[in-house]
């Protein structure tokens, strides 16, 4: 044997106790350490070697784009703006996958909106004034993306500022004080917004400003029952909304209900053609009851009127035709009687109650000659002759049986 080896064999067997007494002692040390919790000396995980050190996807994670469509798709989603045709795509597309997210938002978006915007603009058209009908209609017509998208940005709006001024001019006939003044404001140099408050809103604040004038204004003629209406709304401080109501429908109601009571009160003891025209307008539209009260009572009265007097003076002409047609043939029969006691028999023909029944005197009161006189079709003069002979033939046959 070589001294080397001899050497090394020597070296071998020298230091072999010491490592085999070391090793427990290094196992003990390591499960002492792990069971305070201290990490074992770091390792290196094991690596494919076909990865080259790039970082894999884990299962179903999502990639950078597909993350940021999925993020645009959310936020247009969340828009109240948006409309029922790109929402339900949106939503569509959200279901589906990352290239289903690509195209919504590349291809279908721009299309969806279109299709609203049309049924935007449509609705719109529908509700619009005039000038925003006619706007409308034009963009349709064109049915480009263009044309709607310019109506809905800018030509609803010029429109509807031109049926505003429009509406504002209708408001004047008729107006209060309040509304007037506004409106003339305006029409001079009211901005678009301006405007469009006023139709919205103010117009109402200021008519209800001129609808309490009127009503303190209605007082001062106004029936029972209208005034109570009136009171009791005052009382109350109504809304804009309860003073129109009244001012337009409530007040006619009131008064017709008014004029119903007042001409109700007038049937009782009116003449014939009075009561017939007042169960008339009892019975028609209060515009009826109102033409009554202005007019057809009048005209009523003066028909009542008329008669009365034709009644009078036909009974007046009666009296006196029979007097004197009975005065004459008292005279040609019976001459001793004219001589004698004309005063006499004047006076109890005339003025007496004691006149027999068929004399000149009750025949004229009663109104007897003039029925008499349309019944066998002859004049109130040959009525009156036969009045007075059947009264000279009477006093003849007293003067017999006397």
């Amino acid at each position: 044997m070589k001294l080397p080896r001899i050497a090394s064999a020597v070296a071998m067997a020298a230091i072999a106790p010491a490592v085999l007494l070391a090793s427990p002692a290094f196992a003990a040390e390591a499960s002492a350490a792990a069971a305070v919790g201290k990490p074992a000396a770091p390792t290196v995980p094991d690596q494919d070697p076909a990865d080259n050190g790039q970082q894999q996807d884990k299962p179903g994670a999502e990639n950078p784009q597909a993350a940021k469509d999925r993020a645009a798709i959310q936020a247009i989603l969340a828009d109240p703006a948006t409309g029922p045709g790109v929402r339900e795509a949106a939503e569509k597309a959200l279901k589906g996958t990352a290239e289903d997210m690509r195209k919504f938002l590349e291809v279908e978006l721009a299309k969806q909106q279109l299709s609203d915007d049309r049924v935007l603009v449509a609705r719109i058209t529908e509700a619009g004034g005039p000038a925003v009908r006619k706007a409308g209609d034009a963009a349709l017509a064109v049915n480009t993306r263009e044309a709607i998208t310019e109506f809905l940005r800018t030509g609803q709006h010029v429109a509807r500022f031109e049926d505003d001024k429009a509406e504002l001019a209708r408001m004047l006939p008729g107006a209060g004080k309040a509304v007037t003044e506004a409106v003339n404001k305006l029409l001079s140099s009211g901005t678009r917004d301006e405007v469009r408050e006023f139709v919205q809103n103010g117009q109402h604040k200021a008519r209800a400003e001129d609808d309490r004038v009127a009503l303190l204004g209605m007082l001062k003629d106004a029936g029972p029952g209208l005034k109570e209406g009136i009171v009791k709304l005052l009382e109350k401080n109504p809304t804009p909304a309860e003073l129109r109501t009244f001012v337009t429908t409530t007040q006619h109601e009131l008064r017709d209900d008014d004029n119903a009571v007042l001409i109700s009160a007038m049937v009782k003891g009116a003449g014939p053609e009075l009561k017939k025209a007042a169960l008339a307008a009892l019975k028609g539209t209060p515009a009826d009851r109102i033409e009554f009260l202005k007019n057809g009572q009048h005209a009523a009265r003066a028909k009542d009127k008329a008669a009365g007097d034709q009644s009078g003076k036909d009974a007046k002409d009666g009296a006196e035709d029979g007097d004197k047609n009975g005065g004459k043939d008292s005279a040609a029969k019976s001459p001793s009687d004219n001589g004698s006691g004309s005063g006499s028999g004047n006076g109890n023909g005339n003025g007496s109650k004691a006149t027999p029944a068929g004399g000149s005197g009750p025949l004229a009161s009663t109104g007897a000659n003039a029925q008499l006189a349309v019944a066998a079709g002859t004049g109130a003069a040959a009525l009156g002759a036969g009045a007075g002979l059947l009264y000279a033939g009477r006093r003849r046959r007293m003067a017999a049986k006397g």
